[in-house]
């Protein structure tokens, strides 16, 4: 039980492996939007609540006030006024934007204007999120705010091709669902292998980077999750390997995340990948090629030049922003250390769960007692559930909180490098005003020489260096405008991820810990019995 694994998927309608477009509608379903003065965690019960003494000391409702407060001179309403609203307002104003949310496909997208949303009953399905199939919509500060992505990837069917260390390899089944128009149809289906999805992450590189726009960064290459893959003896072995699953989970999320982007959405690097049935072979993302080692050249290349070249910042946001980015960084990072090490956490306590379980059972059966060796035989299958409940909880924490953490990091380090364009542009600018000062320098050697031979190219020359100023100049400032852009877009869909992160943890530690509630109620007339 140690083992992580993703959350079930139905081949295609229920895949739950990014949580960030689908968690929405979970929320929705349970009439979230419409609760007036309820807890945002409503569908979860109250620990012990079926057991709760008459004698109670809890909180009187509404309804059981004496008579005597409605002749008191402020009038009962104004109790329900001040009550009704607290603790709902703001998180599902959170809940229901519609920045980097999802719908139904079946369903209409939702407009600002559309925001509330009639309660409906949800399906009661034991250890899972329950997650629709989403639907993708616009940033809320997007550039063409009446403009609806509506498309929705999912990756899932992961599945071995070939045999053999050299000629195997995991492909997997990518759908596609749209209404876009440069889409030819509305479904696609394609099998791709990792090497495809690198290859589209080169070309995007290549196009979108060096004019400032931010692509999401691909999933990173496991040579030693690769290898087990490639040595295992079946299809079914190598499906149930560990690493499947957080790959498969990885290139769907980084899949929906490059079709929210404006710019890429229209790339037809990004429309041949979802719809073409075959694609070339990828060759130069291999770590031995040609193109691997100019990448390895770049790498080195770009960290040289951070500590070389100082850029004499004029813009006060930019340097705000770099310096927010960086402590961002390092918060992240902590963050993500926690979460690692509570997932490890729930994992261990799971084992030792199922080794208390075992015990217990072992002592039951050995147990001459009729009475005690029912209760042990009863607290072994309860410490059983246990250990289900905290697997479950590990796998949760880390397909919905940890990666999602992972995959921000990545995105920051994609930030950097951005700024780092910008600073080379800078550079490129100033280098071409000192080519102009300096010919003007030599201009002014030649007229005081008085050889005017030479003065009419010297002239000529100026002219056109000056135009190169007046170029580099232009795509400086424009470059500068198109990172505003992006890390102002990346800044308002990360805030609402990670609030939509957090009110998902909670949500499932609140289920856990119901259920954990129910399952000791349950073992209590065994207890009794022997007490």
């Amino acid at each position: 039980m140690s083992d992580t694994k993703g959350p079930p998927v139905d081949d295609y309608k229920e895949d739950t492996s990014d949580f960030m477009l689908n968690e929405e509608d979970d929320f929705k379903q349970k009439g979230l939007e419409e609760v007036n003065g309820a807890d945002i965690f409503s569908d979860v019960q109250g620990f012990g609540d079926a057991e709760e003494p008459s004698g109670s000391s809890s909180a009187p409702k509404i309804d059981e006030e004496p008579a005597e407060v409605v002749n008191v001179e402020e009038p009962a309403p104004v109790l329900v006024e001040k009550s009704a609203p607290v603790l709902v307002e703001k998180p599902f104003e959170i809940s229901s934007s519609p920045v980097l949310m999802e719908e139904s496909i079946s369903s209409p997208p939702i407009k600002h204007e559309e925001m509330e949303v009639k309660p409906k009953v949800l399906q009661e399905i034991p250890q899972e999120v329950v997650e629709p199939v989403p639907k993708m919509k616009p940033a809320a500060a997007s550039v063409e705010p009446d403009e609806v992505y509506d498309i929705v990837i999912h990756v899932s069917d992961p599945h071995k091709v070939g045999d053999g260390m050299m000629n195997s390899y995991m492909a997997y089944k990518v759908r596609t669902k749209t209404s876009l128009s440069q889409f030819k149809g509305s479904e696609t289906k394609v099998d791709r292998r990792f090497s495809d999805f690198l290859g589209l992450h080169e070309k995007l590189m290549a196009k979108h980077r060096h004019v400032g726009q931010i692509v999401p960064p691909a999933p990173e290459k496991n040579v030693v999750g690769m290898t087990l893959v490639k040595i295992s003896k079946s299809e079914e072995e190598a499906t149930s390997i560990d690493f499947v699953e957080k790959r498969r989970a990885a290139l769907e999320r980084y899949m929906n995340r490059l079709a929210r982007h404006s710019p890429i959405i229209h790339d037809q690097n990004l429309i041949d990948f979802l719809e073409q049935p075959t694609l070339p072979q990828s060759t130069n993302t291999r770590a031995l090629s040609g193109a691997g080692v100019m990448r390895f050249v770049k790498n080195m290349e770009g960290t040289f030049n951070k500590m070389t070249i100082k850029m004499i910042e004029e813009d006060s946001w930019f340097e705000e922003k770099q310096q927010q980015i960086e402590s961002l960084e390092v918060q992240l990072k902590k963050l993500h250390h926690a979460f690692e090490s509570l997932v490890q956490h729930r994992k261990d306590l799971a084992n030792n769960t199922a080794h208390f379980a075992k015990s217990a059972a072992s002592l039951g059966n050995a147990e001459e007692h009729t009475s005690l060796s029912r209760a042990l035989a009863q607290l072994s299958d309860s410490f059983e559930k246990l250990e289900n409940q905290h697997s479950e909880q590990a796998n949760k924490d880390f397909f919905y909180s940890s990666e999602i953490i992972g995959d921000y990091l990545r995105i920051i380090e994609e930030i950097k490098q951005i700024f780092m364009v910008r600073v080379k542009a800078w550079q490129t600018w100033k280098q071409a005003e000192q080519a102009v000062q300096r010919k003007r320098e030599a201009e002014m050697k030649v007229q005081a020489s008085g050889r005017t031979d030479k003065l009419s190219q010297i002239k000529a020359e100026i002219n056109d260096l000056g135009e190169r100023v007046e170029l580099a100049k232009k795509d400086f400032e424009k470059l500068s405008a198109t990172i505003r852009k992006e890390v102002g877009q990346f800044e308002k869909d990360r805030i609402v991820d990670f609030q939509k992160l957090v009110l998902v943890f909670l949500k499932n530690m609140m289920k856990s810990q119901e259920q954990s509630m129910k399952n000791w109620e349950a073992f209590l007339p065994e207890a009794k019995a022997i007490a």
